[in-house]
């Protein structure tokens, strides 16, 4: 076993950099130690345009594949393509992390996405090595490496962009319980290093660029209060230094907590300190649930081992969802109210409702429909000093979507008809822009038609598609109106494949009208399970109502095409 574990790990160093999936050590006897497999193609590519100037070259080939070894279950892709303007061969993974498991230990090695609570280590992506172990209940972890890579020079500009010193951070969490009921403590402490950089600290002035520390505590906890009730919670208080060079020392200010922290932090005039706090509370029954949530992140929150932060914001929100009559009706909503400008130094406090329902219901068997509502309103109020109303935001935006739906399913026959529409508006009630008669409204409408019939003995398959779409806004009015029809059969055991489709759409935008057509067609034949031959062909033809001021034109773009896979 362990001469396997040694020889897995030596074959995937040096040439693998794929975030690998665990790898339960357990189960290496049972896999096979490597295996190959991967496709090739070659498409030769016509093309012909009237009209307008061609958007590429009459003739075109593409020779690409990919290639994928697997060692023990490590698996590494390498993609090629070559053409008569790109020749390369990719290699997607070129950040290489594995994570073998035995039993109640995990290891982490290389490229790492590991989360240890949302405002600690939150998945970024780190270049080292770590450790999870969950001996029983207790819940341990452990991640040290380079969050950030030193920028190095552009051998072409001279330029460095974007500045970045090497960082390197490390992780600790200490926790209790399982997956559905626990409470976890955890750490990150990232630090810059100054000298990572080639270049002048005069350079570096001039460009604003500062080496940074960050410490951050967090708690992440799920607990069941009672068989239906539960409450889940995320804190974090995050300590950043932007300049851990900085002269501004503190040594002379009289606050005890100042000691405990510099233990544990680089403190000195440039240091913040943030909070984020995110919590809810549920109840969960067979028939209903309903969870509660509010969430808190200070101005500027940040976290060396997390990516990014909605921050300065203050929410609450209500989540009901509902299951009845045998899981026939369902419902899904929320609501919720949110605000920023927690410390006041914004000119103005932007308010917003946000709220989404989802019902859907099988009236029958065959028969069902689906609703959608959502809303969004922004609201903004200004606070000692004044702005101009032209610059107020006061909207309103609403989605509504209704989806009737008729299914007919047999051992021979399949028929489907879906009917939707889709309506969106976003009012503006800006005082301004009202007075002096300037509209800003939007209004999309969108509705369609689909129906598509199957006969299974044979592999055939029929669609229809209508479509009416009107978006109307501040100084155009778009329409489009028409359909699509086309059909897919198969042949010889589902060796051959023939698809057709249709389609005609009159449009009208900006009071300009047009007729567009669209068709393609597609053969593809599979041969000795391994080999494929196919072609494709498209077309397009838009004819406008005045070609004086909008002149019609034609596409059409036909493939050949060889594909084999092993």
């Amino acid at each position: 076993m362990l001469r396997k574990i040694f020889f897995l790990m030596l074959i995937a160093g040096p040439f693998c950099k794929e975030r690998a999936r665990a790898q339960d050590l357990g189960s290496l006897g049972s896999q096979k130690p490597f295996t190959l497999r991967g496709s090739a193609q070659v498409r030769g590519i016509f093309y012909n345009a009237s009209g307008i100037q061609d958007r590429r070259t009459p003739f075109s080939y593409l020779f690409a594949g990919n290639l994928v070894a697997s060692f023990y279950g490590v698996s590494m892709p390498v993609n090629f393509s070559i053409s008569e303007e790109d020749r390369s061969v990719s290699q997607p993974f070129n950040q290489f992390g594995i994570s073998p498991h035995y039993k109640w230990i995990t290891l982490h090695l290389g490229y790492q996405n590991v989360s240890f609570s949302p405002y600690t280590l939150a998945g970024y992506t780190m270049l080292g090595a770590g450790v999870e172990l969950t001996p029983g209940k207790f819940r341990l972890g452990f991640m040290y490496g380079r969050l950030n890579r030193a920028t190095t020079i552009d051998t072409t500009t001279q330029s460095l962009a974007p500045i970045s010193f090497s960082r390197k951070a490390f992780a600790v969490k200490v926790g209790y319980g399982t997956e559905k009921s626990f409470i976890d403590f955890s750490m990150l402490k990232g630090k810059d290093d100054p000298g990572s950089l080639s270049t002048s600290k005069l350079t570096l002035d001039s460009l604003d660029v500062l080496p940074a520390a960050n410490t951050v505590l967090g708690v992440s906890a799920r607990l069941g209060l009672t068989k239906n009730i539960f409450v889940e919670a995320n804190a974090g208080t995050s300590l950043y230094t932007r300049d851990i060079n900085s002269p501004l020392v503190l040594d002379s200010v009289p606050v005890p907590i100042l000691k405990t922290l510099k233990s544990i932090a680089i403190i000195n005039g440039t240091t913040s300190l943030y909070t984020a706090l995110d919590a809810a509370i549920g109840y969960k029954s067979k028939l209903y649930t309903v969870k509660f949530q509010y969430q808190r992140i200070d101005p500027d929150f940040q976290s060396m081992g997390a990516y990014f932060f909605n921050s300065d914001l203050e929410s609450y929100s209500v989540a009901p969802s509902l299951r009845l009559f045998g899981n026939k009706l369902r419902f899904n909503g929320s609501i919720g109210f949110q605000h920023d400008n927690l410390q006041h130094q914004k000119e103005a406090t932007t308010h917003k409702i946000i709220a989404n329902t989802l019902l859907s219901a099988d009236l029958t068997k065959q028969i069902g429909i689906d609703i959608n509502y959502s809303n969004f309103s922004n609201n903004q109020q200004p606070n000692t000093i004044r702005f101009a109303d032209s610059l107020k935001i006061v909207q309103t935006t609403q989605n509504l979507s209704v989806s009737p739906r008729w299914m007919l399913v047999g051992t021979r026959i399949t028929h489907t008809v879906i009917l939707s529409a889709n309506l969106m508006q976003m009012n503006d009630y800006n005082t301004y822009f009202a007075q002096n008669a300037i509209s800003r409204n939007i209004n999309y409408k969108q509705y369609y038609l689909n129906y598509n019939f199957g006969y299974l003995p044979s592999g055939l398959s029929v669609f229809i598609n209508l479509s009416n779409t009107n978006a109307d806004a501040p100084g155009t009015n778009d329409k489009n109106t028409g359909g699509t029809l086309g059909f897919s059969k198969t042949f010889l055991k589902s060796a051959f494949l023939v698809s057709a489709s249709a389609g005609y759409f009159a449009g009208q935008h900006s009071g300009v009208n047009d007729n567009t057509i669209n068709a393609s067609a597609n053969l593809t034949y599979k041969f000795m399970n391994r080999h494929a031959l196919s072609a494709l062909f498209f077309y397009t033809n838009d004819k406008p109502a005045n070609a004086t001021l909008t002149p019609g034109f034609s596409e059409t773009r036909a493939e050949l095409g060889y594909a084999y896979s092993f």
